[in-house]
């Protein structure tokens, strides 16, 4: 999905999305792979029947669930859907457990025939999702005691992110390249990764973003619940109160001046020591240390000899200004941590990439 530029704008697809939101907990024996489509999942629920059309991703998490190897699973799915059914339900039934089925109801139509099934969950997931965030913790922006600016947010078919940025805390890595303090937020509503609020650096010249330090984290897992049926978000309010007021502390404490001054300090050591000697062969080294793709490498190539900077700075920046063209936001991010692991490598590490023979 592409980035989310005003905080309006996505303000406007979290409750959107939130007014779709339709969650069943019910025992795998209730559970079956419809007879013609083997994407569609039928539940039967204590309030009557349900019917999920699930996504890749929650196809994946049933796959690693029932311990079929995920190859074999997609195959059966697509060669042989009467085994693949056979399998599923034996799995279903022979090792009974209560799982969360998270979804979303079409717009076209409420009534739940078209309902994607976009997770399935241990019954012991903590929902944490994102319209918490945009109700207990965008109101905190404005009461963290300096100025705050909306950079940029993204709401994928797994995460969730949002960007701020603190204007008044910057400074030079080197002469004239500037850099901004700020912070992400980020979320998982269906068991792609831990909530975790993390600082973030803007570089001003080119706008390249970089993800540097975690300032917490937190899994989806909680007390396990006993009801079945469709889950209430009242349920587990008061549960969850605990855990919002200590993430609004630690949102108020991602403003650390102290903690900017100890990354910019570890960004200047980047400008110096050991330089690329042959870009190419450093380039097909990087690419295989941060497992980065053929044409990723190939971008981070272009870029690094395009600028000229040959020093560990200019390397991760080739990176971080790579991540712009990846496939997808959550890449994106992804590349923009790798730029903080190049800034984090010891010199013995750098030299071995800088130096390549």
């Amino acid at each position: 999905m592409r980035s989310i530029t005003t905080l309006d704008a996505l303000l406007e697809e979290v409750v959107r999305q939130n007014n779709r939101k339709h969650d069943v907990l019910a025992d795998t024996r209730s559970m079956s792979i419809d007879q013609i489509d083997t994407n569609r999942l039928i539940v039967d629920a204590s309030h009557g029947l349900e019917e999920f059309v699930l996504t890749d991703y929650a196809l994946g998490q049933v796959s690693t669930d029932l311990g079929i190897p995920k190859r074999y699973f997609d195959r059966m799915r697509s060669d042989a859907p009467d085994l693949f059914r056979t399998n599923v339900h034996h799995w279903l039934g022979a090792e009974p457990n209560r799982r969360m089925i998270r979804g979303l109801r079409s717009e076209t139509s409420p009534d739940g025939v078209d309902t994607v099934g976009r997770a399935w969950l241990s019954d012991r997931y903590r929902r944490l999702d994102n319209i918490e965030i945009a109700t207990k913790l965008l109101p905190e922006f404005e009461r963290l005691g300096t100025e705050v600016e909306f950079h940029n947010a993204a709401i994928t078919d797994s995460r969730f992110y949002l960007r701020a940025v603190f204007p008044r805390i910057q400074g030079e890595v080197k002469v004239g390249d500037v850099v901004q303090w700020g912070v992400q937020i980020r979320n998982s509503e269906v068991g792609a990764g831990a909530f975790s609020i993390e600082n973030f650096l803007l570089r001003l010249v080119c706008i390249n973003g970089m993800v540097v330090t975690k300032v917490t984290s937190s899994r989806h897992v909680g007390r396990r619940i006993e009801d079945l049926g469709v889950l209430s978000d009242e349920a587990l309010r008061a549960d969850d109160k605990a855990f919002w007021l200590a993430a609004r502390d630690l949102l108020r404490a991602s403003i650390s001046e102290t903690a900017f001054e100890s990354v910019i300090a570890s960004l200047r050591e980047t400008t110096e020591g050991a330089e690329i000697t042959r870009p190419i062969k450093a380039t097909e080294r990087l690419g295989k240390t941060l497992e980065l793709t053929e044409t990723e490498t190939e971008d981070v190539l272009l870029l690094l000899t395009h600028h000229g900077d040959m020093s560990r700075w200019g390397a991760l920046n080739a990176v971080t200004a790579a991540a712009k063209k990846a496939e997808g936001f959550d890449r994106q991010v992804e590349m923009e941590e790798m730029g903080w692991t190049l800034a984090s490598m010891t010199e013995r590490e750098w030299e071995r990439i800088a130096i390549a023979a």
